[in-house]
């Protein structure tokens, strides 16, 4: 049993889910009634079923909705920065004089498209660009280019990326297993193969010697590294014993 624990920690969270459902599938399969009746069985259906809700993949639907709020808002921006940029070699002097204040304003950074900038720093940038146009000083200079709607759009565009953004941040950290919901994962398929194991010794029947014996090879099936060691890339299949293939890891 100590070698079977010391596996369970070593896991990665996919393995640890996929045991934990084989291991519940191998108690519902057995001819264990009892086991079959064990809170700490019905503990690690709970565990297993939250825990594998927490290491779901992102939604790619969900993701190409932000990727195209992302780009609706670099469009927003871009058309007032060319519109901005051409007007500043305007004949007339005074748009060419309200362009040139507008932008000082987008060129505040140097850059068009922000080469080289993190995503999560645009947010900072993009917000600042929208608070300060709509500073009262920048008002006639918005009006006289006929760039109210566009700031408009602007602002709507960063409103409607922030807030889905932060909607799915939201619900991503509520799916990332937390340090506390790995322990109760792993500390959930502890408890029901110490228990197995207990009743196996205990009663030495053949539906519980049987049961332990499934359950154990449920841990042979995955393979886990050793403490302190790591695998070669030269590796090949040959060189990890039959039990410890890598299917189902």
């Amino acid at each position: 049993m100590k070698i079977v624990k010391s596996k369970i920690n070593r896991m990665f969270n996919e393995q640890i889910a996929s045991v934990g459902i084989r291991v519940l599938e191998t108690v519902k399969q057995s001819s264990a009634e009892e086991a079959k009746k064990s809170l700490y069985v019905d503990q690690l259906t709970a565990v297993t079923y939250r825990f594998q809700k927490a290491i779901e993949p992102d939604d790619k639907l969900e993701k190409a909705a932000i990727k195209e709020l992302f780009k609706s808002r670099k469009n927003s921006y871009l058309n007032i920065y060319d519109m901005a940029y051409g007007l500043t070699i305007s004949r007339d002097a005074a748009d060419k004089a309200a362009a040139v204040r507008i932008f000082s304003v987008l060129n505040k950074y140097g850059t068009k498209k922000f080469w080289g900038i993190r995503q999560s720093a645009l947010t900072q940038r993009y917000a600042a660009f929208i608070e300060t146009l709509q500073q009262p000083e920048f008002a006639a200079d918005i009006e006289r280019l006929k760039m109210t709607d566009l700031v408009a759009e602007l602002k709507d565009a960063h409103e409607a990326y922030e807030k889905k953004y932060q909607e799915w941040g939201n619900q991503k950290s509520q799916r990332t297993p937390s340090a506390a919901m790995r322990w109760e994962m792993n500390n959930a398929l502890k408890v029901v193969a110490d228990e197995i194991e207990y009743l196996s010794k205990k009663y030495q029947t053949e539906a519980y010697v049987t049961l332990w014996k499934n359950i154990e090879q449920r841990f042979a099936e995955v393979y886990v590294t050793a403490p302190g060691s790591t695998l070669k890339e030269s590796s090949t299949p040959a060189t990890v014993p039959a039990q410890n293939s890598s299917v189902g890891s």
